[in-house]
């Protein structure tokens, strides 16, 4: 058996990447909600944290000209193997951390899905990769940011194990656990998570913390406004949030223009 504790995420990632697409249910209703966003401003969509790319080929089929960017190379290479087998070419897959990238070309329209926004806790973080979105984006484009919604109160939740939503194969097992905790006040989301993965008798198990820094809509906007985006908007989300309680689980989106 091989047990390890990842030390960031970008570990994390690696050592869940095999098997994290099926804790979400099936994705056809995300990728219309991005798809019916980035209509709004054009063909041509950066993904950022795009992961093993399940949204980024979803809107690539629906003839957006699609970039996903990812910095765990195990996701990076599922990605690209997704890609292969279904013979696209208005896609690209690269290699790159969100906060510090430079591709050497503007978007109309650039989005971060799945929460994944809220791994930023530092606001010089945060602050990188708004610059180098904005810096990416033509004038008249936009950034649409998926969030969960906030508690109103601290909570704990302790133990809970989370089996696959989508069937894994015969051959494998799967599981989660974790205990959550946040902090209203600081509007800290800690997790402490097991991962356990079986294939044919062999064991993969991990253990690791993952820390998430939510965001009021208040909040958010001021962080926008300050990075240079206006026209600001929040449009309703999916209804999956893998760590909150069932009344916070629906998501929201905030879309923020570049003029």
């Amino acid at each position: 058996m091989k047990r390890s504790r990842p030390a960031d995420m970008k570990e994390i990632y690696a050592l869940r990447a095999d098997t994290i697409d099926y804790f979400f249910p099936d994705r056809e209703d995300e990728i219309e909600i991005w798809a019916d966003i980035a209509s709004d401003y054009g063909k041509e969509i950066l993904h950022l944290m795009c992961g093993t790319g399940e949204l980024t080929i979803g809107l690539a089929e629906r003839d957006f000209e699609v970039t996903g960017l990812d910095f765990t190379e195990a996701m990076i290479y599922l990605a690209k193997e997704r890609i292969k087998n279904k013979n696209l070419k208005n896609i690209d897959i690269v290699q790159d951390d969100a906060r510090h990238f430079s591709l050497n070309r503007r978007f109309d329209f650039v989005f971060v899905s799945t929460g994944d926004f809220h791994h930023f806790v530092e606001r010089d973080e945060i602050g990188s990769l708004l610059a180098k979105t904005y810096a990416h984006l033509k004038p008249g484009g936009a950034l649409a940011i998926e969030l969960y919604v906030p508690p109103e109160e601290d909570f704990k939740k302790q133990d809970r194990k989370h089996n696959p939503i989508r069937k894994p194969p015969e051959n494998q097992t799967i599981w989660r656990r974790n205990k959550i905790s946040y902090h209203e006040e600081k509007k800290i989301l800690e997790i402490i998570e097991e991962f356990h993965y079986e294939e044919n008798g062999e064991v993969k198990e991990g253990e690791y913390e993952i820390i998430l820094r939510l965001f009021p809509e208040i909040e958010i906007e001021t962080i926008l406004k300050d990075a240079g985006f206006d026209e600001i908007r929040h449009i309703e989300g999916s209804n999956f949030s893998p760590y909150l309680p069932d009344e916070y689980s629906k998501t929201w989106i905030v879309v923020a223009e570049k003029h």
